[in-house]
């Protein structure tokens, strides 16, 4: 799938968490910590707000990628950025809620607490995939992806001369 069907799945999630909260209408709470509201007191209250946060969650979690991914084949660099990221969307979260700062809603300092614990599979996932994707490369004997790619271009350019030198020799006669 591309990525701008990614895009509009991104944006489908952030209106559809947008509508969920307006449906659930304003709330008030007062948390200890971003996990205290998964306990069962607070989901059995506040089963609407906490799906709109889970679902805000995933559309940054998903729009973080998308932004990772134009990135080229540098996984190590992908999962750092990812990991900072996402250590920075929890200390933002603990900041938020311990100080009582209101900054920003409470469900929206959640939906930034739970997306950057849903970058840790994301930043293992490009972690493993920097370990071992060059080790499929060099045991196939494929030559990398650039020297292939500017091989194939070569190849086209050939076939452009040819087709130039054909038209020109048609062109003369």
């Amino acid at each position: 799938m591309g990525k701008e069907y990614w895009v509009v799945a991104a944006i489908a999630l952030f209106i559809l968490s947008s509508v969920l909260e307006s449906i659930a209408g304003p709330v008030q709470l007062t948390l200890s910590n971003a996990f205290a509201f998964l306990s069962a007191s607070y989901l059995s209250v506040y089963p609407l707000t906490a799906v709109a946060i889970g679902v805000r969650a995933l559309a940054f979690v998903l729009s973080a990628v998308l932004v990772i991914s134009l990135i080229e084949r540098q996984y190590f660099l992908k999962a750092t950025i990812l990991f900072a990221v996402g250590v920075l969307a929890e200390l933002y979260a603990v900041q938020q809620l311990a100080t009582k700062t209101i900054l920003t809603p409470v469900t929206l300092t959640l939906s930034f607490a739970y997306a950057g614990v849903g970058l840790a599979p994301v930043v293992l996932f490009y972690i493993l995939r920097g370990a071992f994707g060059g080790v499929a490369t060099q045991l196939a004997g494929e030559p990398e992806e650039e020297e292939r790619e500017s091989r194939e271009r070569v190849e086209r350019l050939k076939d452009l001369s040819t087709d130039k030198k054909e038209e020109e020799s048609k062109s003369k006669s």
